[in-house]
């Protein structure tokens, strides 16, 4: 979703699949018959909130028991690439069908769900689940590891994922109360913890490849005041060259340049939207995240935010 948050209270079935079609990406919701279910003496309703946060899309859902379903048919190739992370917290479990993979996520579990793929999710009367769509880009290298979690449930009791569930569950209560840089920190609170909780591994036997390409990025955010910052520095400053760079980043989905760009732009805007930041003007916010080029800074605003630095400081 672009912005702004979503409510809807008393929901039919029709309003909760526009809402979470609207939020992700197309799916088809249906009432399931049963206790509370329409045509067993309770009408289906269910309450919806949600909001962007940060890159992310996030949502809550209370009401009665649905079937949520991606299809092939529903698929398009110009769909973004967005893995779906539920934290389910009804009474009874939900069932979970993705590419044969089944499994029943009792409360407390997360399930990941790849929204490029078909996929099946039976919630129960009663259900409370929060949702989390995030595109594969914004988790760079570490989009593989969640994505190939898809249909599992990971218990939450303990680590890093108790630390990500409780987050998430007070994000779920308070998704009216972010904006402008509270919205953008917490934003970048969650993809950290999201990371954390799905892709720990044992001591010894990370992806090497994989290790490369986050020292990369954790050395060039050090840097990324430093606007001579480029493929060919970063590459020397690691002992390859910028084919190898390329090609690792590759790997990742989005080039090293791209995923460059996206930061600096990121916090340039949320310096903007930062009342503690008025007394700066928008070159020197900009160049404080290595932007000195005024033409690159007001294309980059439009094509990732569609607004302009004005625009940004206007309607915080």
């Amino acid at each position: 979703m672009n912005g702004g948050a979503l409510h809807v209270h008393q929901a039919s079935v029709g309003e909760l699949q526009t809402a979470a079609s609207t939020v992700l990406a197309p799916l088809a919701v249906t009432a399931v018959a049963g206790p509370g279910a329409e045509g067993h003496g309770k009408a289906f309703r269910a309450d919806i909130d949600a909001a962007a946060v940060g890159r992310a899309a996030v949502a809550r859902v209370r009401g009665s028991a649905h079937l949520v379903r991606r299809s092939a048919r529903a698929i398009s190739s110009t769909d973004p690439e967005l893995l779906k992370i539920t934290l389910h917290g009804s009474p009874e479990p939900a069932a979970v069908d993705q590419g044969g993979t089944r499994s029943h996520a009792h409360r407390g579990d997360f399930v990941v769900l790849d929204m490029t793929r078909p996929y099946r999710l039976a919630a129960p009367d009663g259900c409370d689940v929060m949702a989390v769509g995030i595109s594969r880009a914004e988790l760079g290298p570490h989009a593989t590891a969640v994505a190939g979690r898809a249909g599992r449930r990971l218990p939450a009791d303990s680590g890093a994922q108790a630390v990500f569930s409780g987050f998430l569950r007070g994000l779920g209560t308070h998704l009216d109360e972010l904006a402008g840089p509270a919205q953008a920190h917490v934003g970048d609170a969650l993809v950290s913890l999201l990371i954390a909780a799905f892709t720990g591994t044992a001591p010894g036997r990370a992806d090497m490849a994989t290790e490369l390409v986050d020292r990369i990025r954790v050395y060039a955010l050090a840097n990324i005041s430093d606007p001579s910052l480029c493929v060919e520095s970063v590459a020397a400053a690691h002992g390859i060259s910028g084919r190898q760079l390329h090609r690792l980043f590759g790997r990742s989905g989005t080039p090293f340049v791209a995923w460059l760009r996206a930061e600096r732009l990121g916090r340039v805007r949320r310096d903007l939207l930062d009342p503690a930041h008025d007394s700066r003007t928008t070159a020197a916010v900009a160049a404080r995240w290595g932007i000195h080029d005024p033409r690159h800074l007001a294309r980059g605003l439009k094509t990732h935010y569609g607004r302009t630095a004005r625009e940004l400081r206007r309607d915080r």
